[in-house]
């Protein structure tokens, strides 16, 4: 590129040859002028020998003029444009530029150690081990790439080489630098769940365990950069991309979802049908946890005998968490319900669709389950107990031996006690008997206490909530300190034959042809009416003293 500056200067200093000889000949040619003006009075023959030599004057001139002309169409040869981030150090492919920067440490692609990054390691990063962030206050912002997060998910290589970044370079002194090929980032979450756009929109934002650990991936196409003149005014940069998994500082473990029967919601029915998901509840996941401490609105507050959960966790394993709090585990207060640990997968919640609805969207296998998790199992009064007695029980799980760290809490508010059976149906009156038989405060349950939908008269479930059936929902108390949902709303399918739905417990059930009545129980009149819930859904029907159902208690 350095012979097309020079050549440029030359065309400018020297643009028309010919002109400028002429200029330097002219005193020559004016001395010239006059000595034949001092000779005129002598023969005529000597300006016609100064006028046949005249010509030979120009040959000296005319000879360097050629010479100079030969040696400027020689090519100089000078150097390609290319890149540099610091305006020092060249990249040497497009590999160099799919590093990335944390905080306290530089990695690079793997096998591509560069002059870029002096003091780098080598990206060696998998799901399994994943580069973990050095502080639990990182951010998506703290990573650095070459992409800007203005410009995500993607940059052109030529709005990289002007300003404001002004990466492209001539030792030449060339400008106009020109770039083709594009470079772009995606963040995805542990489940592939493309999050760039997010965190686009809140850089800022903490990376979560329970989602990680997160894959970056950076990919360069094929490129050129050239100028305009030079030779070579062009160099060529082969496409590349590489992938990094990263995770949250893993000093701080958390509880992602507190998982119960995930049959139903709508995964399966679809939104503008039965609008089951409440705004905590996470597809395929369960009830997310929010706040670990915050036991009004941590999944369960309800509960039976042999019911289970599964807590997914972030940042610690099951194993750990056994380590560090037992098997067994007692109420902080309370009595009567302990519960027991276990390490287990979330199970395959399976529900034959098309059997149990015939409006459902989806069908096969909706709820596969298969995440590492800690299996939760209620232990309680059930109808064998010697001692049915029940108080609100407080629970608290930590992450460490010294019960410091606290992992997660729950208070059961309601403990149920429900006749086994899978076929047996008993009249309203029988139910009565029932719940009055077990002592300790046990009743009917209210409708609230099965579900927080409304319909068939009942109002008084999720405020401005027209559909008959339950949303999945921690239940919680309204101002005039009344309860708004109750076991179907937090459990879901509280089934023990079907499908194994909390396989052990005393909430067996046979279904028939007609789903919906098979699974319904009695729940305490209302304003002189008989009601029943069904466990399916959370639905409520309006039911006569001629007819059975399942029948349950509640205390207090």
């Amino acid at each position: 590129m350095a012979c097309q500056t020079y050549a440029l200067n030359f065309f400018h200093f020297h643009r028309s040859p010919k002109p400028a000889l002429f200029t330097f000949l002219l005193p020559s040619l004016a001395k010239l002028s006059d000595l034949s003006a001092i000779f005129s009075s002598r023969t005529r023959h000597l300006s016609k020998l100064l006028l046949a030599f005249a010509p030979l004057l120009l040959l000296p001139y005319s000879g360097s003029l050629q010479a100079l002309s030969v040696q400027s169409q020689q090519v100089i040869q000078g150097s390609a444009p290319y890149l540099s981030i610091d305006g020092v150090t060249k990249v040497a492919s497009m590999e160099d530029l799919l590093g990335i920067r944390l905080p306290n440490i530089s990695y690079i692609p793997q096998g591509a150690n560069s002059a870029l990054y002096p003091n780098a390691t080598i990206d060696q990063s998998n799901v399994n081990a994943p580069i973990e962030m050095s502080n639990i206050t990182d951010t998506f912002a703290d990573i650095q790439t070459i992409v800007p997060l203005v410009n995500y998910p993607e940059i052109q290589l030529n709005d990289l080489v002007v300003s404001p970044y002004n990466y492209g370079h001539d030792d030449d002194g060339d400008d106009n630098i020109n770039a083709t090929g594009q470079l772009t980032i995606k963040w995805q979450d542990k489940n592939g769940i493309d999050i760039t756009g997010e965190v686009k929109a809140n850089p800022n934002k903490r990376f979560n365990l329970c989602d990680g650990p997160y894959k970056l991936t950076l990919t360069a196409t094929a490129g050129t950069l050239s100028t305009q003149y030079g030779v070579p005014n062009s160099s060529t940069f082969a496409g590349n991309a590489h992938s990094y998994y990263i995770n949250g500082n893993m000093n701080r473990p958390v509880a992602c979802y507190a998982q119960p029967n995930l049959a139903y919601d709508d995964h399966a029915f679809g939104t503008t049908i039965w609008d089951m998901d409440g705004p905590n509840w996470v597809s395929l996941k369960g009830f997310a946890v929010t706040n670990n401490s915050n036991i009004a609105e941590n999944f369960p507050t309800t509960g039976s005998d042999r019911l289970y959960f599964y807590l997914l966790l972030g940042g610690i394993s099951p194993e750990q968490v056994i380590a560090a709090n037992g098997t067994t585990v007692s109420a902080v207060s309370g009595s009567g319900v302990s519960l027991s640990l276990s390490k287990e997968n979330t199970q395959h919640w399976a529900i034959d669709m098309e059997r149990i609805c015939r409006t459902c969207i989806r069908g096969g296998n909706l709820y596969p389950g298969g995440d590492e998790a800690l299996k939760i199992v209620l232990k309680g009064p059930s109808i064998n107990s010697s001692n049915k007695a029940f108080s609100p029980s407080l629970f608290k799980l930590y992450s460490d031996v010294n019960h410091t760290k606290l992992l997660y809490s729950f208070k059961i508010e309601r403990w149920y006690i429900s006749q086994p059976g899978s076929t047996v149906k008993y009249g309203y009156a029988d139910a009565q008997n029932f719940c009055r038989s077990l002592g300790n405060g046990y009743r009917i349950p209210d409708i609230n206490d099965y579900t927080n939908g409304n319909g068939a008269g009942w109002t008084e479930g999720l405020p401005g909530r027209s559909i008959n059936n339950c949303q999945r929902k921690v239940s919680y108390k309204d101002i005039s300190g009344k309860w708004v949902g109750g076991l179907f709303n937090e459990w879901g399918f509280t089934a023990n034959t079907m499908n194994n739905f909390y396989e052990g417990s005393d909430w067996n059930l046979s279904i028939g042809n007609n789903w919906a009545n098979d699974t319904g129980y009695w729940a305490n009149s209302y304003n002189g009416s008989l009601y029943s819930v069904y466990s399916a859904d959370g639905g409520i029907d309006l039911q006569s003293t001629a007819n059975s159902r399942f029948m349950a208690c509640v205390a207090p």
